[in-house]
């Protein structure tokens, strides 16, 4: 099977994925996040300030006590809005879709190595 095949059936798959109940409900929980302004704010906020983390980490820096008390704030405020909770567990529903697709997809890679 050439790769071009291989990225048509991961076409169809995506296709798939974004007719599945987990990701109407996931959507539908992102576009109500993102009409409070509030709660959208701190979700923004949170990712950036979880890529600034990231960024730093792999160019080696050191991550100061003020950027783990602004993370740390961040996620607090983040748990303690239900907005936010309601799409963390859409997410963790989504997530379990595609790790179970991934079992599937990469089967034959973990056969081939446990025989």
């Amino acid at each position: 099977m050439a790769e071009n095949d291989v990225m048509k059936d991961a076409q169809t798959l995506q296709d798939a994925l974004v007719k599945t109940d987990e990701f109407k409900e996931l959507q539908a929980t992102y576009d109500e996040l993102k009409k409070d302004q509030d709660a959208f704010k701190t979700f923004k906020d949170f990712q950036t300030n979880q890529n600034e983390l990231r960024q730093k980490q792999m160019a080696g820096q050191q991550i100061s006590q003020d950027d783990m008390k602004k993370a740390q704030e961040l996620a607090n405020k983040m748990n303690s809005l239900d907005i936010i909770k309601k799409l963390m567990g859409k997410e963790k529903a989504m997530g379990k879709v595609i790790d179970d697709a991934n079992m599937l997809i990469t089967k034959p890679l973990r056969d081939m190595y446990e025989a």
